[in-house]
């Protein structure tokens, strides 16, 4: 007879079990708290329009017209009645509904520092009654734009024409379009919005970079490494024929002469790739200008490897950027922000290494905030044949060129230096 013994039941499975089980107890009482549960997030809901003067003025005559009542105050009684009667008077000026349409439209969601955002927002009544004048608000990055219509007809519509100053890079959202109303105290407040959120990216400046001139992205036809090859464009030397050898190397005129097969051998080139590291670590920036000139140097740099049909990878503290079209990899250095607690630039260039393996070219742009010996050790971590310069933004410092073992130090005040400093490298 074959005896079958029960595996012994660990305390994860025990525990496992008492939690389905206490799990199938209190699913009954959660079913019958259900409908309470709608019944307060309806309360929430209603109760959502009262603003903090309803409150005040609601605490008001509740108070008073308990002391009213409980001394007898005429007082009390009549301040507590003109506090309740307020309120009712508000509930029934907010009633109503409005039936709108409302369409934003941006002439360009795409702009450079300095140019004005113009448009236009075009609010239509879909309904068959005639509407009173009605106030709209339309948020406008952190700011709100407050704007009436007049009364409108049945499908009549009406257009609101804005500007947008642009001074910075940014992402700066528009909408959505909500019509307010609200009594004249302001003891209610009731909103309802009637469009989506468009994004406008202020893409950074840039400059055209000679980037040839740094030796980032010479070699047109590849980077020549010392790994060996019995086939590529670079050669290196003679040897003997080994089985395994492609007879289109076999060197006739050295084997003709020595009367043993020789093969020519190559040095293994590769295709340029660029890697960029920005540092996204506030520490590393002296001031907010620093960290913007950070930016658009990141920036003129990835356009550059872009003319040039050159692969390309930026890498940050949000991670690595792969947009191969200009114009969306911009809208996504509009959205990067200095981190007040992130890793230090060495570490940053590990993980950067890490995720672009075959880069044969880097660039580290970092602040003044990253002395001599941080720039020497993330050079450290990179590959020994991978050339390197790094770009310190430093506006309180001329510009310069310094070196750092094998690596180019370029200090830079603002983005217009970079042409010439990286010129100067060569």
């Amino acid at each position: 007879m074959t005896t079958v013994t029960q595996p012994r039941t660990t305390w994860l499975r025990v525990l496992a079990e008492q939690s389905r089980q206490l799990g199938g107890r209190l699913r009954p009482a959660a079913e019958r708290l259900r409908p309470l549960a709608v019944w307060v997030q309806s309360i929430r809901r209603a109760l959502l329009p009262v603003t903090a003067v309803g409150w005040m003025t609601i605490a008001t005559g509740l108070v008073m017209m308990t002391l009213g009542v409980r001394f007898g105050w005429v007082e009390a009684m009549t301040v507590g009645l003109a506090c309740l009667l307020l309120c009712i008077v508000a509930v029934v000026w907010t009633l109503g509904k409005s039936n709108f349409a409302a369409d934003i439209e941006i002439d360009a969601t795409r702009v450079r520092i300095g140019d004005h955002v113009l448009g236009r927002v075009t609010i239509t009544n879909r309904g068959r009654r005639r509407l009173t004048g009605t106030q709209l608000e339309l948020p406008v990055g952190r700011g709100l734009a407050s704007f009436r219509v007049p009364a409108m007809g049945a499908n009549a519509s009406h257009e609101q024409v804005f500007s947008v100053p642009t001074t910075r890079r940014a992402v700066i959202p528009i909408g959505p379009v909500s019509s307010v109303r609200s009594d004249p105290i302001g003891v209610l407040r009731r909103a309802q919005r009637w469009s989506d959120v468009v994004e406008v990216f202020v893409h950074p400046r840039t400059v055209r970079v000679d980037a040839d001139a740094t030796g980032l992205l010479r070699d047109i036809e590849g980077v020549t490494t010392r790994d060996l090859s019995s086939s590529d464009v670079a050669f290196h030397a003679l040897r003997d024929y080994v089985p395994g050898d492609d007879r289109r190397a076999v060197h006739w005129r050295s084997t003709a002469r020595l009367g043993r097969l020789i093969v020519r051998q190559f040095e293994e080139t590769r295709k340029t790739h660029l890697l960029i590291v920005l540092s996204l670590n506030a520490g590393d920036y002296a001031t907010e200008d620093d960290f913007e000139t950070a930016v658009s140097a990141a920036s003129s740099l990835v356009l550059q490897a872009m003319r040039e049909e050159r692969t390309v990878t930026l890498v940050t503290h949000d991670g690595p950027l792969h947009r191969k079209v200009p114009s969306l990899l911009l809208d996504e250095m509009c959205r990067l922000e200095p981190h007040i607690k992130c890793n230090d630039l060495p570490t940053l260039t590990t993980e950067a290494i890490r995720q672009v393996p075959d880069a044969t070219a880097a660039a580290l742009v970092t602040g003044s905030g990253v002395d001599a010996s941080r720039l020497r050790l993330a050079h450290s971590h990179l590959p020994p044949n991978t050339r390197t310069i790094a770009i310190r933004c430093d506006r309180a410092e001329a510009p310069s060129l310094r070196r750092i073992g094998a690596m180019n130090v370029l200090s830079i005040a603002n983005l217009d230096d970079l042409p010439s400093a990286i010129r100067s490298s060569r």
